[in-house]
């Protein structure tokens, strides 16, 4: 009597429409609330509702025909994909729009691949008829994308006008009057002919899941409605087909045929985890304005009361009150079942991924957290912030793990890492929450010099200040190489060797800071083979300033060089913007490695320097419409082209007169 969906799918697909109408309809709430108005159920946060799409997962628990149905909203932008993983892991079923004016989007297919990862059975739901599409044109496309595509409605048009479905599954019709009213009626003689033809379809799709029926089937005998309904159910469960309904939150058309399919396609609790003692995960934490550290808890398994314990890695935790989420709401019960959606109020002790249990530990289901592609500097906005951003930091990263906060000592940045412009500027608003004023500017570039050709050069100290003096002499010869390198080739005791180290340490301090713009030197193989030493005044100190001179005037001789990071990215975008993709990273200094596609979308490998593409989740966004997505990873240095290499060396110099 539980069921447990995570609605899915590209932004701006209907999801919190959607959401808003189950509970509408349902009786969950008097008035359908809208996103456009921030007064939807799932949107509550500030962030939401200025930016008018969804960030968090939401819950929204449904009262259906004597069943309780947690719906899971989760976000659409790819930047908040943590959120999504996250609802996946504490759902029995995967629901994905996709909206019939906008096709199969990158974010169908990345939400699908999640499911299909965790094993859950899926479901198409098609939003948004109301404004416009070509429902089987798009289910073409959804048959070539996702595969075992079952379509159990279809959309009946009078007129050019949307005026219901046909439920291909039940052999009947539903009329909508367009304000909230419906009827169930007789299939219309302008729709039996397509009926008929999708009703074998479904038919026969069912019937191979299931080798009983298939064996009934080709005798020749009826098929029963139950026995039907009992091989749909599995087939759904076991990922063997994959059900098309069609759904509009706007106008309420298909909403009662949307519940009744989650009660027939998708499994309960207790079909998917067995039973036995409580079993349970954290996959959403939450720090709320007056109560503090929320975790949301998907009860796999057992029941709960009030004042029962649970194990957990950081020790028992016992559960003083149980309460149910409601998008804002916590709404207090006296026990749980498996399939629940908990909230736990004051739950400092517990982190997002983390399994409860009683009695048996068992595997929970699981997502790892995905890299992050997008980074920026963090600066406090006063010295008074300083001292908060530590705590909010963690409080964020609890949050949100996708996020990686970084101190870069080279560059002396703090430096916040997420999934793109978007996710940082969500983080930026969630800081602000804690109290925490701070900016998000362009991170400094690590550089890096190397050298071109081989050369020598003496580094000699010498110094008299009465008293004893300080000497230290070093030949030092520089060579190019893949690594760094350090060899002693000094015959003859002119420099002992118990100043070899102090010798090394000199070189690697002055390759902290090359010669042309003060960056970390590279790719250098460093020989010392020659030098001289003083009875008294030579120390492990004037060996290393000898040295660290030595360096210098070497580097100086041996063709410096600026060096850049270049990343590989791996582009995810549809078929007809790939044009736009290259000819962007061609302006981006970028060189493309290959191409290759996954369903419907390309994939366009490439490397680009990071000069170029810090920002490049937002030109990704503009390029695409929103359908672009990548992934991001360090490959390799080069060169910087002469031109750009003289700006950035006359710019360093600069800063380093002014500062």
């Amino acid at each position: 009597m539980i069921r447990t969906v995570a609605l899915v799918g590209h932004s701006q697909s209907g999801k919190t429409t959607l959401g808003e109408a189950l509970l509408f309809v349902t009786g969950g709430k008097d008035r359908m609330g809208t996103v456009e108005e921030g007064t939807t159920t799932s949107d509550y946060t500030p962030e939401e509702k200025a930016h008018h799409f969804s960030i968090r997962t939401a819950v929204l628990p449904i009262d259906y025909q004597g069943h309780k149905i947690f719906v899971l909203d989760t976000p659409g932008y790819a930047d908040f994909v943590t959120a999504i993983r996250g609802a996946l892991t504490a759902a029995d079923g995967a629901v994905v729009t996709v909206s019939a004016p906008d096709g199969v989007q990158i974010g169908t297919e990345r939400a699908w691949t999640v499911a299909e990862r965790l094993d859950l059975p899926r479901m198409v739901v098609v939003t948004k008829l109301d404004k416009g599409g070509d429902f089987f044109a798009l289910l073409e496309d959804l048959r070539q994308t996702l595969g075992h595509i079952l379509p159990i409605h279809f959309p009946w048009i009078e007129g050019g006008r949307w005026i219901g479905l046909i439920d291909v599954l039940h052999g009947r019709a539903i009329k909508y009057d367009g304000e909230g009213g419906r009827q169930v009626v007789e299939v219309p003689s302008s729709e039996q002919e397509r009926m008929a033809g999708f009703r074998q379809e479904v038919l026969e799709s069912i019937i191979e899941t299931d080798e009983r029926l298939m064996e009934a089937y080709l005798e020749g005998q009826e098929i029963d409605d139950d026995a039907l309904a009992e091989a749909f159910h599995h087939a759904v469960r076991r990922g063997e087909l994959y059900p098309v309904t069609i759904a509009s939150g706007k106008n309420l058309y298909g909403i009662e045929a949307l519940l009744e399919t989650f009660l027939e396609a998708f499994p309960s609790p207790k079909e998917r985890f067995g039973e036995g003692p409580p079993l349970a995960k954290v996959f959403k934490v939450q720090v709320e304005p007056f109560v503090g550290q929320v975790a949301y808890v998907r009860l796999y398994r057992g029941t709960l009361r009030p004042g029962d314990t649970l194990e957990s890695e950081n020790g028992p935790v016992k559960l003083n009150h149980l309460y149910i989420p409601k998008g804002p709401e916590l709404i207090e019960i006296k026990e749980a079942e498996g399939g629940y959606i908990l909230a736990l109020p004051k739950a400092d002790k517990l982190h997002r991924g983390m399994a409860l249990w009683k009695e048996k530990k068992d595997p929970v289901p699981t997502t790892r957290p995905p890299e992050p592609t997008t980074y920026a500097a963090l600066v406090p906005a006063e010295k008074t912030d300083e001292a908060k951003l530590g705590e909010a930091l963690r409080k964020l990263v609890e949050e949100d793990p996708s996020l990686r906060f970084v101190y870069d000592e080279e560059t002396g940045e703090m430096q916040l890492w997420g999934m793109g412009d978007m996710h940082l500027e969500w983080a930026k608003e969630r800081l602000a929450d804690y109290g925490v004023a701070v900016e998000l500017k362009t991170p400094k570039i690590p550089y890096r010099e190397t050298i071109r050709k081989k050369a020598q050069a003496q580094g000699k100290y010498k110094k008299q200040t009465g008293g004893r003096g300080q000497y230290g002499d070093v030949w030092l010869r520089l060579e190019p190489a893949e690594d760094y390198e350090f060899l002693w080739e000094i015959k003859g005791g002119v420099i002992p060797t118990k100043y070899k180290e102090s010798v090394e340490k000199g070189i690697k301090e002055a390759a902290r800071s090359g010669v042309l713009a003060g960056y970390p030197v590279m790719g250098f193989r460093a020989v010392v083979f020659d030098g001289s030493y003083h009875e008294v005044d030579s120390s492990d100190l004037a060996f290393q300033v000898a040295a660290s001179m030595a360096f210098k005037n070497t580097m100086a001789k041996a063709s410096p060089l600026l060096l850049e990071p270049v990343y590989k990215l791996k582009i995810f975008v549809p078929q007809d913007k790939v044009g736009d993709i290259i000819s962007d990273l061609q302006g981006r200094r970028g060189k493309i490695l290959g191409m290759d596609s996954e369903g419907a979308l390309a994939v366009v490998q490439a490397e680009a320097p990071l000069a170029e593409i810090l920002e490049y989740s937002r030109a990704l966004r503009s390029l695409t419409g929103g359908q672009g997505a990548y992934s991001l990873a360090f490959s390799h240095y080069a060169e910087v082209p002469p031109h750009l290499a003289e700006r950035i060396i006359a710019e360093a110099g600069n800063e380093a007169a002014s500062g």
